[in-house]
């Protein structure tokens, strides 16, 4: 797998200044942190399409710039896949001919042609144009075009942001289909924390363009939005669930060694799905409870406590990692503190369903 070494600084005409140095072999990686952070900078330094005043940017055993040499390596011979979020398709091409121009970019891209065009369900668009298909049509074929080229790394820029929240969950389904089937090194650009815990394993954080911190998704990830981000609303609760059934009239599923009551909705989805709430949805008890009508209720210990001015969040370990949101006098109340035993009651109405398997 190729290593990326990143070490660059530039300074902007509007005073901003990206000084930033990071390096990853993980498979997938993601640059995550607020707009105006620097990431679609650092992914334009790695492609080929900003010069920076400074730095060197390693690729595997390729240099792709090394501004104290003068050496700079045009984009198109830097081995670099990138997907953007404008799909920037040709209109002139079909859809065949647009996924072509990717396969000729490479003398050998490793990838079969008709595997990709099955696994990302491009059958019945080969022959159309851009302008007739819809948006998640178009960013599926761009997706498609970059991993042809059978790059050494594949660049993504917010390619899902400018889609509505159902098709880019269907989207990113086809994502995770690609990336496991061909386990291309991956760096995307992200500010939603939704798609990087799902689709990544390693995460580089930005703020005001330097690197803030940097490691694993789950780790560095929730250190990011409960401590280094104060004004954000805290981490988010993404679980993967595995085998789902209709049991009674209602749905379930595995998550970690729990069975859990799902949205009704789940019953048209292809398992396995995601569901996704927030901290304030999960409430906390000392012993299981009951007499209420949460039916999600899962024991664990109590592993992290962070503390802001007016709030605390909780992770609890349950199997997995979940994360509650308490204020200071529940707290105390609870007398909660690292390794103690908690219940985590989940309404299933708070759960969103996030990953459904059809065609966009």
């Amino acid at each position: 797998m190729s290593q990326l070494h990143f070490r660059c600084r530039h300074r902007f005409a509007s005073g901003f200044e990206l000084d930033a140095q990071f390096e990853t072999d993980g498979a997938v990686t993601a640059l995550f942190g607020p707009s105006g952070g620097g990431k679609t900078t650092c992914l334009g330094m790695i492609a080929g399409i900003l010069r920076p005043q400074a730095g060197r940017v390693v690729l595997g055993d390729t240099v792709l710039l090394d501004i104290a040499r003068n050496d700079f390596l045009p984009a198109e011979s830097r081995g670099v896949g990138v997907v953007f979020q404008e799909h920037r398709l040709f209109p002139h091409l079909t859809v065949t001919d647009n996924l072509r121009f990717g396969q000729r970019r490479q003398k050998k891209s490793g990838i079969d042609f008709d595997q990709l065009v099955e696994l990302l369900e491009l059958g019945e668009l080969l022959d159309r144009y851009p302008r007739q298909l819809s948006g998640g049509q178009q960013q599926r074929v761009a997706l498609g075009r970059g991993i042809l080229r059978g790059p050494a790394l594949l660049l993504m820029d917010e390619p899902l942001s400018a889609l509505e929240q159902s098709l880019k969950d269907r989207i990113l389904v086809y994502l995770e289909r690609a990336l496991a089937q061909w386990r291309i090194p991956t760096i995307f650009v992200s500010h939603d924390q939704a798609d990087v815990r799902r689709l990544a394993q390693c995460v580089v954080v930005l703020e005001a363009g330097k690197v803030v911190d940097a490691g694993q998704v789950a780790t560095t990830l929730d250190r990011a939005v409960t401590v280094k981000m104060q004004t954000h609303p805290g981490p988010l609760n993404l679980l993967r669930v595995d085998e789902i059934s209709q049991i009674a009239g209602h749905w379930e599923g595995r998550i970690g060694e729990h069975r859990m009551y799902l949205p009704l909705e789940v019953g048209a989805a292809r398992a396995p799905v995601y569901v996704q709430f927030l901290p304030s949805d999960v409430t906390l008890s000392r012993a299981h409870v009951d007499g209420v009508s949460i039916r999600n209720q899962l024991p664990g210990r109590v592993r992290e406590m962070v503390s802001l001015a007016d709030r605390m969040f909780v992770a609890i370990d349950v199997g997995v990692l979940l994360w509650a949101e308490v204020t200071m006098d529940s707290a105390r109340e609870l007398g909660l503190a690292v390794g103690i035993p908690v219940v985590c009651l989940i309404k299933t109405a708070a759960m969103k369903l996030a990953g459904q398997g059809h065609n966009p």
